[in-house]
């Protein structure tokens, strides 16, 4: 068994979310927005916001097009599809996230899953 390509293996450091504090404003370089700023000194960012409500495929896309190409995104899964539905007959709507997010294009790093501590593990 052959383990799939990876397309990238570089390590990146970023944080979840990407504000800046007025008080910290100062250490990053001009930019037109806030994650463009934010870009200027990190190369990946988690999109947590993902989780609590769904973007706009428009929003995935002027999020990709403001950072640099070697940037990445990794975006949280909903947790309509991972605690509310739990895993099950979530296609529909996993198909809809997924479309969305992949908006960002050769930006999107990761997708990160979060469950509920309640899922437990099921081999089948």
């Amino acid at each position: 068994m052959t383990s799939p390509p990876r397309r990238d293996a570089t390590p990146r450091i970023g944080c979840a979310g990407w504000a800046i504090g007025r008080h910290d404003a100062a250490l990053f370089d001009d930019g037109d927005s806030v994650l463009a700023r934010y870009a200027t000194r990190f190369d990946c960012v988690e999109i947590n916001s993902s989780f609590y409500r769904p973007h706009r495929p428009a929003t995935y896309a002027r999020w990709a097009a403001s950072v640099p190409a070697a940037f990445r995104f990794s975006v949280k899964l909903p947790r309509t599809i991972t605690h509310d539905a739990r895993l099950q007959r979530c296609g529909p709507a996993l198909d809809g996230f997924l479309a969305a997010a992949g908006q960002l294009g050769d930006r999107l790093g990761a997708l990160l899953v979060q469950l509920p501590p309640s899922l437990a593990f099921d081999a089948r």
